[in-house]
């Protein structure tokens, strides 16, 4: 018996810890280094180097400028994490070498145990991504923007301005409830209720029990094995049941309502509507399941980092007086006090212009944006990148680099007053932002 356990514990440790090194030593015949890190241990690597509990992008960026390298190389079991915390190192491997870095990682944690492998946010390409991303981007074509879902922006403003009048306090509440009324009547053409909306509800259940998909916050990830494990072992199977649960809800619930409508003859246009009633959308078809993941994916994430930008926003005008009275004047001189604004006064607002984009700078919506996997080795200014490997882009450092933006944590607009590209002037936070590559 003894022997039989043994030998059950060497080949784990073959396999899990001595074979994945032979195998980069045979795919490195030239002997490359890794990119700098933090030295492994015995047995567990860089798991315990690996940051968690909040503000992991800082911690990235001192160990950054500690080793003296934009790459910096994690070894835990089994696999490689890549952090890259400058936007240059960012742009040459993520988007001028994205064929191979465009994939997705495998995410135990989050395709597997929490039912999200239909996400096209997370999905790999061999999980049907491409048919996923056709039938999103024709649903977001300029002219259906400007045409269908721009005047849905403009009915839900008002709202939300009135019950910023009635309830001040509860902004967050109303800025959540304004995206996700337009989101949820872009997607399925459902008009929330003013309070308590059941759908609303669902999304913002979903996301609480979506933990950041950030380095070490999973020990799943890293031994997947542990998803066999009984539930009573280890909380994050029971909490994954839970999340389970509501994202096949969130799923199928808002779905099973506009197919109801359309044969009842109630439905307003929306993106699920219009994907139902056609068979063949760009050469794919229009088949229920798919329909019902691009419907989530932009139900679920659309609304989240909406209310996010617009909540530090708030921040940026409560903190930075000067600055909101200024685009107010601004505001007055185009608009007047007669009338809202709307989407044709926009070339004439520069400074609220600068506003937005330095909301976008000032506070990292997504840190450390969706993981990257290289999908073949790769050699960076000398240092060898295995195939396999997880990248993160450390999307806060780059927006806070001071080598690109003066004095980064002041909220200063006027940054983009002479331009925002590398020629002209400044570099724009959008490109940062919404992430590299070609996803």
């Amino acid at each position: 018996m003894l022997a039989i356990v043994v030998a059950v514990l060497s080949g784990v440790l073959l396999t899990v810890f001595v074979w994945p090194r032979l195998r980069e030593y045979w795919r490195n015949p030239n002997g490359l280094s890794l990119p700098p890190g933090p030295r492994p241990h015995l047995l567990l690597g860089n798991l315990l180097d690996l940051p968690t509990g909040g503000s992991e992008w800082l911690a990235f960026e001192r160990m950054s400028k500690k080793y003296g390298s934009d790459l910096l190389h994690f070894h835990v079991p089994g696999s490689h994490i890549l952090t890259i915390n400058s936007y240059k190192a960012a742009n040459d491997l993520l988007d001028k070498k994205s064929s191979i870095y465009s994939d997705r990682p495998r995410l135990p944690w989050a395709k597997g145990l929490m039912g999200w492998s239909w996400s096209l946010v997370i999905m790999s390409y061999d999980e049907g991504f491409a048919a996923h991303r056709r039938l999103v981007q024709h649903s977001f074509q300029p002219n259906i923007v400007t045409s269908q879902h721009r005047p849905v922006m403009q009915r839900e403003v008002p709202r939300l301005l009135r019950n910023l009048l009635v309830t001040p306090d509860d902004f967050i509440r109303h800025l959540r409830s304004m995206t996700g009324a337009i989101i949820m009547m872009v997607t399925y053409g459902y008009q929330v209720l003013p309070k308590d909306d059941p759908y609303l509800i669902l999304a913002e259940d979903v996301n609480k029990s979506m933990e950041t998909e950030t380095p070490g916050a999973h020990i799943v990830d890293f031994f997947p094995f542990l998803r066999y494990a009984p539930s009573w072992m280890f909380k994050f199977k029971r909490d994954a049941v839970v999340g389970r649960r509501l994202t096949k809800e969130m799923r199928n619930a808002p779905f099973q309502m506009v197919k109801e409508r359309l044969a009842a003859g109630t439905a307003l246009p929306s993106m699920v509507g219009s994907l139902v009633e056609k068979e063949v959308v760009d050469g794919v078809t229009s088949n229920e399941d798919l329909i019902k993941n691009c419907g989530a994916v932009v139900y679920s994430a659309g609304a989240d980092t909406s209310t996010v930008t617009l909540t530090n926003f708030v921040l940026a005008m409560i903190m930075h007086p000067v600055v909101q009275e200024r685009a107010q004047r601004e505001l007055d001189e185009v608009v007047g006090r007669d009338r809202l604004p709307n989407f044709n006064d926009r070339s004439q607002l520069p400074y609220l212009a600068c506003i937005v984009k330095e909301a976008l700078r000032w506070k990292a919506v997504s840190p450390l944006g969706i993981p990257h996997y290289t999908a073949a080795d790769d050699v960076y200014q000398g240092m060898f990148i295995p195939k396999g490997t997880t990248v993160f882009a450390n999307q806060a450092a780059m927006l806070h680099d001071p080598s690109v933006y003066k004095d980064p944590d002041v909220f200063d607009p006027d940054r983009f007053a002479h331009g925002v590209d590398r020629s002209e002037g400044i570099l724009d936070p959008a490109r940062i932002t919404f992430g590299f590559g070609r996803r």
